[in-house]
């Protein structure tokens, strides 16, 4: 692995690396994005964060807010699976924004990196809501990730406001652990379907939540016709899709 760029800001050690022709951003030692665009979904854990998108017609315009945005790599997944007419990236450490746009080719109009505290500025939207919201917000202690918002009641209410009536919100969870505690909050502010995502060489789960039904057959058939090639949809079926229970209703 070398090193392609670093920089010391602070008590903040930045760190891009290549790996093979993937590019790596450590900060702190913390693993936060890879890209590659020979091969844009190679089994990491960003695949989770964007792959469930096919639960909802990827063809149609999407609104999307991104919050956290590391290197950027989930933005250029987004790209290859939907038709983006809007999407927001809100991140409050600004040497990762010039690193998304230097690294990770983060360059295009219709996308809006925004250097601000992602939880003050949702609690301060008040606009068109949004078709995806994907929660990535991690910080990191001693070389290790740590949650910038916890997945309490009022975060998640303004979360669940700023979706529309069948928007998918996609949570990345340090573990299991925390979306089980998690649950109930979920339940409370109006989610009613959901499924954990996992992959097993990582300790995250990414939870899919909606207002609406979420199909294990609608997932299937639209990534079937997303004209990614057939070792990519292989790797995209690996992932281990359950139904998040304890919601109002359970998803199928």
């Amino acid at each position: 692995m070398g090193t392609l760029w670093q920089f010391d800001s602070g008590d903040t050690h930045y760190s891009v690396r290549s790996s093979g022709a993937s590019i790596r951003l450590y900060t702190n030692r913390v693993f936060h994005s890879q890209w590659n665009p020979g091969n844009p979904f190679s089994g990491g854990i960003w695949d989770c964060l964007s792959l469930p998108v096919f639960y909802r017609d990827r063809t149609e315009p999407w609104r999307v807010l991104l919050l956290g945005v590391g290197g950027g790599a989930v933005i250029q997944q987004l790209k290859r699976l939907i038709t983006i007419d809007q999407l927001s990236a809100v991140e409050i450490d600004e040497h990762h924004l010039n690193i998304a746009r230097r690294w990770f080719g983060i360059n295009d109009e219709h996308v809006a990196l925004i250097h601000d505290d992602a939880v003050n500025w949702l609690y301060s939207y008040d606009s068109e809501p949004y078709d995806l919201i994907i929660d990535d917000l991690f910080g990191h202690a001693s070389g290790e990730p740590v949650r910038a918002c916890e997945l309490e009641h009022d975060w998640l209410l303004a979360l669940y406001k700023n979706l529309k009536p069948d928007g998918l919100l996609i949570a990345n969870c340090i573990d299991q652990a925390e979306l089980r505690a998690a649950i109930p909050s979920f339940n409370d502010v109006g989610f009613r379907f959901g499924y954990r995502w996992s992959l097993s060489a990582y300790e995250n789960v990414i939870a899919v939540f909606s207002r609406t039904s979420l199909h294990a057959r609608d997932w299937s058939r639209n990534l079937a016709s997303s004209g990614l090639n057939a070792a990519v949809q292989r790797q995209a079926r690996s992932t281990q899709r359950k139904p998040i229970r304890g919601l109002g209703k359970l998803a199928r």
